[in-house]
């Protein structure tokens, strides 16, 4: 079905013809039948002043001589266009599912050292690989939708979150070998998690309109003081699990100046200063 709109001198034009036949526009069907009747006529004229014979297909007739055409409305267009975009998606993503499968496959069970899975196949070397881009795609939505989430989905994310704690856990107790948990302190933990959350978060929170809430203060504190208790612990008590023992002020320097000081601090009031904080100044119209 095409969808026309009719200006208001049009609408009362039909209105008058309307009059004039005795219809209104109380009664939809016989006003309907007037539309039609209207746009058909105006078609009929368009097409004899251009030349061509009605109806189109007579001998003769453009419609006729052109053969087998097929007229596309600009609506097919609208309705067709998302749907080549899904099967375009769905063909690439079935291709990269395919793809990834095969290089697995191809490499756990042909050998295929070029891969470098076999070399890389613990779930730790994949948390490495895939953790940056997973979280920097995935906590900014979080951050800014999770307010509309239902209950049932936050409660899902909640779940799979305290499965993967789970998980870890017995990579470490059991230990589950594969994992390639057993062995990495949390130094490594902080260096595989504090850059993407920080970066993912920082680039997003002021987009969300939030404010930090008391309850955001208290979770920050009480990372804070678990945090020192680490740091106390790791360096006075050598609890050999922090891995904190060998790490000088440089190494945590490296750790959280970049991800925290820079990307929180440093680089908002760069690109204040660099731009004449032209974000910070009311707009006026010219």
């Amino acid at each position: 079905m095409l969808s026309v709109e009719v200006s208001d001198d049009d609408l009362l034009g039909l209105q008058v013809l309307g009059a004039v036949a005795g219809v209104g526009e109380s009664d939809s069907a016989t006003f309907a039948e007037l539309l039609t009747s209207t746009f058909r006529r105006g078609v009929i004229e368009s097409y004899k002043a251009a030349g061509f014979t009605w109806p189109p297909n007579e001998p003769g007739s453009a419609g006729h001589d052109a053969g087998a055409v097929r007229v596309t409305t600009r609506a097919d267009d609208v309705a067709a266009g998302p749907a080549r975009a899904r099967l375009r998606r769905g063909v690439a993503l079935w291709t990269a599912a395919v793809a990834t499968v095969i290089l697995i496959v191809g490499s756990y069970t042909g050998n295929w050292r070029w891969t470098g899975l076999t070399q890389n196949g613990q779930v730790w070397d994949w948390m490495q690989l895939l953790l940056l881009p997973v979280a920097i795609g995935t906590f900014p939505l979080w951050l800014r939708f999770s307010g509309q989430m239902s209950r049932a989905r936050r409660d899902a994310l909640g779940a799979v979150v305290l499965a993967f704690a789970a998980f870890v856990l017995v990579g470490y107790l059991a230990p589950l070998r594969w994992t390639g948990f057993r062995g990495h302190t949390l130094w490594n933990w902080l260096t595989l998690i504090v850059l993407p959350v920080t970066v993912a978060g920082a680039t997003i929170w002021p987009k969300t309109g939030r404010t930090f809430r008391p309850a955001y203060r208290r979770a920050a504190f009480a990372l804070g003081v678990a945090w020192i208790v680490t740091l106390v612990g790791g360096y006075a008590g050598g609890w050999e699990w922090t891995g904190y023992t060998g790490n000088t002020l440089w190494e945590w320097v490296q750790l959280l100046l970049a991800p925290v000081a820079i990307t929180t601090c440093v680089v908002p009031e760069l690109i204040r200063l660099v731009t004449g904080r032209v974000g910070d100044q009311p707009h006026s119209g010219t």
